[in-house]
């Protein structure tokens, strides 16, 4: 197997990457995002809804995503010791665990939590990469994906520094 990404896997690990930057500091430098917002705050009844909170929901829902490839090849490998299989099953719902109570957290907490947890999760791969329990070209797919997650969450930490959100 090639260490490059078929191209539809990149091409949609490089959409998923779309929430991440349109809700970025630097894009909301540009583009109207809260005043985008304005009709979903209306139609939720959500007035304080900002990008960032729905810059740290989608976060928390790739996070959670991170966990089930793991569980994938635990079901799909009947030759892997019994320990690998174990972990595999255990840490595929960590991810889960992790982006759970960071769904209701606020900034800048919430983006830092989550930029960790997307970092540990990346750190896990790795290790199973390392080790030859992944395909050959999934850390080529993963580690863009989460540089570019991570940095997107943390361009938002200094709008939330010195702040108090509710």
């Amino acid at each position: 197997m090639s260490l490059f990404p078929p191209p539809l896997a990149g091409a949609l690990g490089a959409g998923g990457l779309i929430p991440f930057l349109a809700t970025s500091a630097p894009v909301q430098l540009v583009l109207p995002f809260d005043a985008l917002l304005k009709p979903l705050r209306s139609a939720i009844g959500r007035p304080s809804l900002n990008a960032t909170e729905l810059q740290v929901t989608y976060g928390c829902m790739i996070l959670s995503f991170l966990g089930a490839p793991h569980w994938g090849w635990a079901l799909s490998s009947t030759a892997a010791p019994r320990g690998v299989t174990a972990f595999r099953l255990i840490w595929g719902v960590t991810p889960a665990l992790i982006a759970w109570p960071l769904a209701s957290t606020p900034a800048p907490t919430s983006l830092d939590a989550l930029s960790a947890g997307l970092g540990l999760a990346y750190a896990v791969d790795a290790a199973a990469w390392v080790a030859g329990q992944t395909p050959r070209c999934y850390l080529a797919l993963r580690t863009p994906l989460t540089l570019v997650a991570i940095l997107s969450l943390q361009s938002n930490r200094d709008r939330w520094r010195n702040k108090t959100v509710d």
